[in-house]
């Protein structure tokens, strides 16, 4: 089990503070246990104290109206907000930190659940002797609030209302006194409104191209003009289902890298019909066998595959783009094992053969289930050894978690770096910058820069001192921070 500065050092949004910061934190930290339905901070009290998600699940509820002191005699409906799974989620800190100091919502457990908590007036004993940490915390704090926004814009986002729906209506509107009122046209907005129903309004749009009367042909064409960009969303949108019907509808016996080169060669076909750019493939070492390391963004909602699942759009890009063209051999990549309500997502990666890492709640089935994690950690280097010694090439997100462009990078890990000091003969580490993967794929440009490659011993003298390691990659996290940024502009 982790200890209470290791888990701090983890997680996105504190583990890029000092180690004395962190070391700080640890010390003045505990751990609480909930069971299911218990109530871990109620809406209007006090707000005493930080909370950061270790393990188990929690809800954000919300009363319309609610007493200033909280408690029973509030009154209003509970509405339930968000729940949570994912270890390292803050809860609570923006209303401990920021005036009037009360909890704006209800923080409850949905199953066993363990927080890490934190007293606010410890915070406020750090940042009198440390104005620096008050500052990183608040900027902490605001890039939570942002991706909280973001997400609420996101889900907002996912309901299809988009411009051209409003010039649809309109054109609709404007010609009401000349439409049939058993039209097929008046249906076009509300199929436009659901990715799922969007490839049945061109169908409609076709037929009554050819087969409506002259008004509703005249119509129709200009809707289709209209909705060029959308076609061209509906077609990459139809490409992504191909793509993962080509990997979990392949033969049982076919070998899991057959497969791994088919899905990058359908997604090759896929990207060249984008708008991209790719800098520094001279940096790419002339023989595989190392072990690529990118940041990791958001996909587009509007991608959502109809099982709930979301290729992720920036990995397959480096591993059929850049790699697969270089190599003419797709990577394996590591990821996080899949959660057990996340179907599409383990039929997906079973049949890629990539590496599994435990992360969050799991299903506690398949390869590594049961094992604590020294054993853990000994199945993923064995298994990563193996894959490197084979000359395969290794692809791995270090944050642990994906963000928008605007904010990457955040913390990364260690276990990337700890797995490259641990493989003879020593791999090279070759960092490559993503950028606009997080926005709509088909109205940006996207970029990567390969950058220079490095072995870990020549940054970290061998062996390996977990806190020399940790500065570094603090130190390289600031650095590659600048890559992403240089892909933003290559980008624009």
């Amino acid at each position: 089990m982790k200890s209470t500065l290791e888990f701090l050092r983890d997680t996105a949004t504190l583990g890029s503070l000092e180690p004395s910061q962190l070391a700080f934190l640890a010390e003045h930290a505990r751990i609480e246990s909930s069971q299911q339905g218990a109530r871990i901070f109620e809406q209007g009290r006090p707000a005493e104290a930080c909370y950061m998600l270790i393990d188990g699940a929690v809800a954000l509820s919300f009363q319309s109206s609610v007493s200033p002191e909280g408690g029973e005699d509030s009154q209003g409906k509970e509405i339930r907000l968000r729940q949570f799974d994912d270890p390292g989620r803050l809860l609570g800190w923006s209303s401990a930190m920021v005036a009037p100091h009360r909890y704006r919502a209800t923080l409850i457990a949905l199953a066993p659940t363990r927080l890490l908590v934190i007293e606010r007036a410890a915070l406020d004993r750090l940042i009198e002797t440390d104005p620096g940490f008050g500052v990183t915390l608040m900027e902490r704090i605001i890039w939570v609030l942002g991706n909280r926004l973001r997400e609420t814009r996101t889900r907002l986002v996912a309901q299809r209302y988009d411009t051209e729906i409003v010039a649809i209506q309109s054109l609709l509107d404007q010609s009401s006194e000349v439409l049939h009122v058993d039209s097929p046209l008046h249906k076009i907005p509300y199929y436009l409104r659901n990715r799922l129903t969007v490839a049945d309004a061109f169908q409609a749009l076709e037929l009554v191209k050819s087969h409506g009367d002259a008004h509703e042909q005249d119509l129709a064409g200009l809707c289709l003009e209209i909705l060029q960009q959308v076609r061209k969303e509906l077609t990459l949108y139809q490409d992504l289902q191909h793509v993962y019907e080509t990997v979990v509808s392949a033969p049982p016996d076919t070998p899991a890298e057959d497969i791994r080169n088919r899905c990058c060669e359908e997604f090759v076909k896929l990207y060249d019909k984008l708008d991209y750019v790719i800098q520094g493939s001279e940096n790419l070492p002339d023989q595989p066998g190392h072990i690529f390391i990118m940041n990791h963004l958001f996909n587009h909602p509007d991608n959502t595959l109809p099982n709930r699942f979301q290729l992720t759009l920036d990995t397959h890009f480096v591993s059929s783009m850049i790699l697969l063209r270089k190599y003419g051999d797709a990577p394996v990549r590591v990821i996080r094992k899949s959660r057990s309500d996340e179907f599409g997502h383990q039929k997906y990666y079973d049949r890629l053969g990539y590496i599994y890492v435990q992360a969050g709640q799991v299903d506690g089935s398949g390869e590594g289930a049961g094992l604590d994690p020294a054993e853990q950690r000994k199945q993923f280097v064995d298994s990563a050894r193996k894959c490197l010694q084979a000359g395969k090439n290794l692809v791995i997100c270090p944050e642990g978690t994906s963000v928008a462009t605007e904010n990457s990078p955040v913390a990364m890990k260690t276990g990337a770096f700890h797995l490259a000091a641990q493989i003879k003969p020593e791999p090279l580490i070759v960092p490559i910058a993503v950028a606009n993967f997080d926005k709509n794929i088909t109205r940006t440009r996207l970029a990567a820069i390969v950058c220079k490659p490095f072995k870990l011993s020549e940054a970290v003298p061998f062996p390996i001192d977990s806190l020399k390691l940790f500065e570094f990659v603090n130190r390289f996290r600031r650095q590659f921070g600048d890559h992403v940024r240089a892909a933003v502009k290559l980008a624009a």
